[in-house]
Protein backbone atom coordinates (compact mmCIF):
# COMPACT_ATOMS: atom_id res chain seq x y z
CA UNK A 1 0.00 0.00 0.00
CA UNK A 2 0.95 3.82 -0.85
CA UNK A 3 0.80 6.56 2.29
CA UNK A 4 1.31 10.00 1.73
CA UNK A 5 1.55 12.52 4.61
CA UNK A 6 -0.43 15.54 5.08
CA UNK A 7 1.44 18.67 3.06
CA UNK A 8 0.95 21.91 1.68
CA UNK A 9 2.49 23.86 -1.08
CA UNK A 10 5.81 25.91 -0.75
CA UNK A 11 8.51 28.01 -2.42
CA UNK A 12 11.81 27.58 -0.94
CA UNK A 13 15.46 28.43 -1.56
CA UNK A 14 17.92 25.51 -3.25
CA UNK A 15 21.91 25.57 -4.17
CA UNK A 16 23.69 22.99 -5.06
CA UNK A 17 27.33 22.74 -5.27
CA UNK A 18 29.27 20.50 -6.51
CA UNK A 19 32.70 19.75 -4.44
CA UNK A 20 36.13 20.90 -6.59
CA UNK A 21 38.33 17.98 -7.29
CA UNK A 22 40.42 16.53 -4.58
CA UNK A 23 44.08 15.59 -5.81
CA UNK A 24 45.83 12.33 -6.12
CA UNK A 25 48.35 11.90 -3.93
CA UNK A 26 51.27 9.26 -3.97
CA UNK A 27 54.20 8.39 -1.11
CA UNK A 28 56.83 7.28 -3.71
CA UNK A 29 59.86 7.24 -1.33
CA UNK A 30 61.53 9.02 2.00
CA UNK A 31 64.89 10.68 2.67
CA UNK A 32 65.47 10.98 7.23
CA UNK A 33 62.60 13.27 7.59
CA UNK A 34 61.73 13.95 4.00
CA UNK A 35 58.99 12.50 1.55
CA UNK A 36 58.84 11.94 -2.44
CA UNK A 37 55.70 13.00 -3.21
CA UNK A 38 53.45 12.84 -6.29
CA UNK A 39 50.92 14.42 -6.38
CA UNK A 40 48.56 14.80 -9.46
CA UNK A 41 50.98 13.40 -11.50
CA UNK A 42 54.12 16.27 -10.34
CA UNK A 43 56.94 14.99 -7.92
CA UNK A 44 57.95 16.92 -5.01
CA UNK A 45 59.95 16.27 -2.17
CA UNK A 46 58.41 17.75 0.90
CA UNK A 47 60.07 18.26 4.65
CA UNK A 48 58.28 16.92 7.55
CA UNK A 49 56.08 20.09 8.37
CA UNK A 50 55.57 21.83 4.45
CA UNK A 51 52.33 22.19 3.29
CA UNK A 52 52.29 21.89 -0.41
CA UNK A 53 50.47 24.23 -2.81
CA UNK A 54 47.54 21.56 -3.03
CA UNK A 55 47.62 22.09 0.75
CA UNK A 56 48.95 18.88 1.29
CA UNK A 57 50.89 18.85 4.65
CA UNK A 58 53.36 15.91 5.71
CA UNK A 59 52.92 15.63 9.26
CA UNK A 60 55.83 12.07 9.51
CA UNK A 61 57.28 9.97 7.40
CA UNK A 62 59.38 6.72 7.51
CA UNK A 63 60.21 3.78 5.34
CA UNK A 64 56.71 2.42 4.97
CA UNK A 65 54.49 5.10 5.20
CA UNK A 66 53.82 8.89 5.06
CA UNK A 67 51.28 11.00 6.96
CA UNK A 68 49.72 14.06 5.39
CA UNK A 69 46.70 16.09 6.19
CA UNK A 70 44.12 17.84 4.14
CA UNK A 71 41.20 19.95 4.43
CA UNK A 72 41.45 18.88 8.58
CA UNK A 73 41.73 15.70 7.88
CA UNK A 74 44.92 13.25 8.53
CA UNK A 75 46.10 10.37 6.21
CA UNK A 76 48.26 7.29 6.12
CA UNK A 77 49.58 6.84 2.93
CA UNK A 78 51.51 3.65 2.66
CA UNK A 79 54.64 3.38 0.02
CA UNK A 80 53.20 2.96 -3.67
CA UNK A 81 56.69 3.08 -5.56
CA UNK A 82 54.24 2.04 -8.73
CA UNK A 83 52.22 5.13 -8.51
CA UNK A 84 49.29 3.98 -8.16
CA UNK A 85 46.90 6.35 -6.25
CA UNK A 86 46.80 5.52 -2.43
CA UNK A 87 44.37 8.08 -1.83
CA UNK A 88 41.64 10.45 -3.39
CA UNK A 89 39.03 11.83 -1.81
CA UNK A 90 35.78 11.34 -2.43
CA UNK A 91 33.65 14.09 -4.76
CA UNK A 92 30.44 14.90 -3.80
CA UNK A 93 27.59 16.61 -4.95
CA UNK A 94 24.75 18.59 -2.53
CA UNK A 95 21.63 20.61 -3.03
CA UNK A 96 20.21 22.41 0.46
CA UNK A 97 16.32 22.91 0.76
CA UNK A 98 14.83 25.53 3.20
CA UNK A 99 11.98 25.25 5.40
CA UNK A 100 8.91 27.46 5.50
CA UNK A 101 7.34 28.36 8.56
CA UNK A 102 5.19 25.62 8.49
CA UNK A 103 8.05 23.11 8.54
CA UNK A 104 7.88 22.04 5.00
CA UNK A 105 10.58 21.32 2.12
CA UNK A 106 9.44 22.39 -1.64
CA UNK A 107 12.26 22.48 -4.61
CA UNK A 108 12.57 23.23 -8.72
CA UNK A 109 14.01 19.73 -10.11
CA UNK A 110 13.70 17.86 -13.65
CA UNK A 111 12.12 14.62 -14.53
CA UNK A 112 12.89 13.32 -17.50
CA UNK A 113 15.25 16.43 -18.58
CA UNK A 114 11.83 18.79 -17.79
CA UNK A 115 11.04 20.68 -14.84
CA UNK A 116 8.58 20.31 -11.93
CA UNK A 117 8.01 21.39 -8.28
CA UNK A 118 9.16 18.65 -5.95
CA UNK A 119 7.50 18.48 -2.28
CA UNK A 120 10.24 16.19 0.48
CA UNK A 121 7.98 13.42 1.54
CA UNK A 122 9.95 10.61 3.47
CA UNK A 123 6.18 8.91 4.02
CA UNK A 124 6.05 8.55 0.25
CA UNK A 125 7.41 5.15 -1.03
CA UNK A 126 8.09 6.95 -4.48
CA UNK A 127 8.76 10.01 -6.67
CA UNK A 128 4.54 10.38 -7.07
CA UNK A 129 2.63 12.59 -9.38
CA UNK A 130 -1.02 13.37 -10.30
CA UNK A 131 -2.02 11.92 -13.89
CA UNK A 132 -2.37 15.72 -15.37
CA UNK A 133 1.47 15.99 -14.46
CA UNK A 134 2.21 12.83 -16.02
CA UNK A 135 0.58 13.47 -19.18
CA UNK A 136 2.16 17.24 -19.28
CA UNK A 137 5.55 14.92 -19.12
CA UNK A 138 5.00 12.81 -21.69
CA UNK A 139 4.87 9.84 -19.34
CA UNK A 140 2.70 7.02 -21.30
CA UNK A 141 1.60 5.56 -17.88
CA UNK A 142 -1.26 3.34 -18.78
CA UNK A 143 0.73 2.00 -21.88
CA UNK A 144 4.06 1.54 -19.90
CA UNK A 145 2.76 1.31 -16.30
CA UNK A 146 1.49 -1.05 -13.79
CA UNK A 147 -1.86 -1.06 -12.71
CA UNK A 148 -1.50 -0.69 -8.43
CA UNK A 149 -3.92 0.87 -5.64
CA UNK A 150 -2.65 3.24 -3.57
CA UNK A 151 -4.11 4.23 -0.10
CA UNK A 152 -3.87 8.26 -0.06
CA UNK A 153 -6.00 10.83 2.08
CA UNK A 154 -9.28 10.74 0.29
CA UNK A 155 -9.11 6.56 0.44
CA UNK A 156 -7.89 3.62 -1.94
CA UNK A 157 -7.45 5.67 -5.47
CA UNK A 158 -5.95 3.86 -8.79
CA UNK A 159 -2.78 4.78 -9.80
CA UNK A 160 0.46 3.11 -12.35
CA UNK A 161 3.88 2.06 -11.39
CA UNK A 162 6.22 3.44 -13.39
CA UNK A 163 9.88 4.11 -14.09
CA UNK A 164 11.34 7.50 -14.71
CA UNK A 165 14.53 7.26 -16.77
CA UNK A 166 15.93 11.04 -14.58
CA UNK A 167 15.23 12.50 -11.66
CA UNK A 168 17.52 15.64 -10.79
CA UNK A 169 17.78 18.18 -8.05
CA UNK A 170 20.65 20.59 -8.28
CA UNK A 171 23.75 18.35 -9.54
CA UNK A 172 21.96 15.31 -7.74
CA UNK A 173 20.96 13.35 -10.67
CA UNK A 174 19.25 9.35 -10.55
CA UNK A 175 18.79 6.94 -13.24
CA UNK A 176 15.73 4.39 -13.41
CA UNK A 177 14.05 6.09 -10.66
CA UNK A 178 10.79 3.90 -9.10
CA UNK A 179 7.69 6.34 -9.84
CA UNK A 180 4.10 6.19 -9.01
CA UNK A 181 1.15 7.97 -11.47
CA UNK A 182 -2.40 8.67 -9.43
CA UNK A 183 -5.19 8.97 -11.22
CA UNK A 184 -6.88 11.98 -10.43
CA UNK A 185 -5.48 15.33 -9.38
CA UNK A 186 -3.63 14.17 -6.23
CA UNK A 187 -1.03 15.46 -5.52
CA UNK A 188 -0.46 18.63 -6.79
CA UNK A 189 3.06 18.67 -6.56
CA UNK A 190 5.28 16.06 -7.30
CA UNK A 191 6.26 13.87 -4.35
CA UNK A 192 9.89 13.11 -3.24
CA UNK A 193 10.00 9.95 -2.21
CA UNK A 194 12.42 7.04 -0.93
CA UNK A 195 12.76 6.03 -4.22
CA UNK A 196 14.88 8.70 -4.23
CA UNK A 197 15.78 10.33 -1.05
CA UNK A 198 17.26 6.30 -0.19
CA UNK A 199 19.96 6.63 -2.56
CA UNK A 200 21.15 9.79 -1.18
CA UNK A 201 22.43 11.06 2.45
CA UNK A 202 20.25 12.94 4.10
CA UNK A 203 21.42 15.94 6.89
CA UNK A 204 18.82 17.70 8.63
CA UNK A 205 19.91 20.73 10.91
CA UNK A 206 17.11 22.83 11.97
CA UNK A 207 15.17 24.55 8.67
CA UNK A 208 17.38 23.12 6.19
CA UNK A 209 17.40 19.75 4.94
CA UNK A 210 21.27 18.79 3.07
CA UNK A 211 21.09 16.53 0.34
CA UNK A 212 24.72 14.96 -0.39
CA UNK A 213 25.50 12.37 -2.98
CA UNK A 214 28.89 10.84 -3.93
CA UNK A 215 29.66 11.03 -7.45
Amino acid sequence: MYKFFNYSAIICCLYSTALQAEPYVNFVGQFGNQAVMRIDGKQRVMKTGETSKEGIKLLSVNKNSAIIQYQGQKLTLGFSPAGKASYKKKRTVQATIWADKRGHFETPGTINGQMVNFLIDTGATSVAMNEVIANRLGIDFRYNGKPITVSTASGLTAAYSIRLNSVKIGEIELKNVEGTVIEGGFPTEVLLGMSFLSKVEIERKGKKIKLVKDR
